[in-house]
């Protein structure tokens, strides 16, 4: 059975300061805060994710050939200093 999810756009500041835009699905009527302070899941998925500070960044493993534009970043919560939904 597939759940209908909703798309929401966010930035997101890490602990080191960088910022990740992109959408975060989240359950119909679900708010973004409560998505986040769900303690099942420890990742959370960002689609169409865009960097700034590309050069600082330190949360993500990522490589030399890294743009700043992903379609998909697993990102883990305990790296997520701020949201906000936009």
């Amino acid at each position: 059975m597939r759940v209908e999810k909703e798309k929401r756009r966010v930035h997101i500041i890490c602990n080191d300061q960088s910022l990740l835009t992109g959408f975060v699905h989240i359950n119909q009527g679900e708010r973004v805060i409560d998505f986040l302070n769900d303690d099942k899941e420890t990742f959370i998925i960002v689609t169409n994710a865009e960097f700034q500070n590309v050069g600082n960044v330190h949360s993500f493993q990522l490589y030399n050939d890294l743009t700043k534009r992903r379609s998909v970043i697993v990102l883990n919560k305990s790296s997520v200093k701020w949201v906000e939904e936009i």
